[in-house]
């Protein structure tokens, strides 16, 4: 052993010990390679979804709307579309029966699930993601459950758009969850807010890529807000890439202001709901008189009537064959 100009140590071995360190060396090089963790792959990129339209307007006369997402992901790619609502918070109130009547018996808070749960894919989401993946990226009503958390005796209120637990609130044992989650995803589908289309995106493969479209009816019944539209390009049963664009739905007219009377001024907007409830009324039993008074001729019509053709106007007795 001797000493190199750089200070360090140099062993020589000579006949056959040289071939023996020599396989040492290169067993320990190979070892400490498997050994250092490959870092991670980033996903290649991938174009926004292109939206259209990309802001649908509430009316007074809106009644839902044609939404069309299409784009490209990379070659030989499964797709999956997940449009979801706002996770900020919402407010039920859990219904029981207390004796022969049912009342409102607890106000419940659900934080961290999107209001609005839509999965569209090019096939079903067993054959394109491995179950792992599909709780990472949430992407089915179990993955949801596992990461929403509920909150029970609630003081929020339901007008405020920016809810959140407060220091009264309750958290609940296991099983009351259990049934509280059970119950949450039950009205969910019921509402149509929380849905699956399998084998609804098209996709087509070109020039070493894969061009996906979607064609679907935006209900009317949605609450105006951003929808975050996720785009996932699947292969191995891994996500790959994603991409992400935002769709605004927001109301316009004579429903925003009436949507921020009701959030700001709660008596502003019952005096002005019912002064148009009165107005409605009078203008549709106006209406109606009007109608009635065009289809049934006046007396003075039926004199003028009978002057002309020297004969009494056909009447009721007339009609029934009884006049002579």
């Amino acid at each position: 052993m001797r000493a190199t100009a750089t200070g360090k140590f140099l062993l020589v071995f000579r006949g056959p010990k040289r071939w023996a360190a020599a396989a040492l060396i290169l067993a320990a090089a190979l070892a400490a390679g498997a050994a250092t963790p490959k870092p991670p792959q980033p996903m290649p990129p991938m174009t926004p979804p292109a939206l259209a339209p990309q802001r649908i307007a509430m009316g007074a006369f809106y009644d839902g709307a044609h939404v069309r997402i299409d784009g490209v992901a990379p070659a030989d790619a499964g797709i999956v579309v997940a449009i979801e609502g706002s996770d900020q918070g919402q407010i039920f109130e859990r219904k029981g029966r207390v004796g022969p009547i049912w009342l409102a018996v607890d106000k419940i808070h659900v934080k961290n699930a999107p209001a609005v749960f839509l999965r569209y894919a090019s096939a079903p989401i067993e054959a394109l993601l491995a179950g792992d993946e599909i709780w990472r990226y949430s992407l089915d009503e179990t993955a949801i459950a596992g990461h929403c958390q509920m909150y029970c005796r609630c003081k929020c209120s339901a007008m405020n758009r920016t809810m959140q637990s407060g220091v009264n609130d309750a958290v609940p044992d296991s099983l009351y969850a259990a049934v509280l989650i059970s119950d949450f995803l039950q009205i969910k589908r019921h509402e149509g807010s929380y849905a699956v289309h399998p084998s609804a995106v098209q996709t087509v493969s070109t020039n070493g890529a894969t061009a996906y479209s979607l064609d679907l009816d935006w209900p009317r019944s949605f609450a105006p807000g951003n929808y975050r539209v996720t785009v996932y390009a699947c292969r191995g049963h891994r996500v790959v890439a994603q991409s992400s664009a935002v769709l605004l739905v927001e109301e316009i007219g004579f429903p925003a202001y009436m949507a921020n009377l009701a959030e700001t001024r709660p008596w502003a907007y019952g005096v002005v709901a019912m002064l148009t409830a009165l107005l409605a009324g009078f203008l549709t039993d106006l209406l109606t008189t009007s109608l009635r008074r065009r289809r049934k001729p006046s007396a003075s019509g039926r004199a003028q009537q009978a002057d002309s053709t020297g004969q009494n106007p056909p009447g009721p007795l007339h009609d029934a064959g009884l006049a002579h």
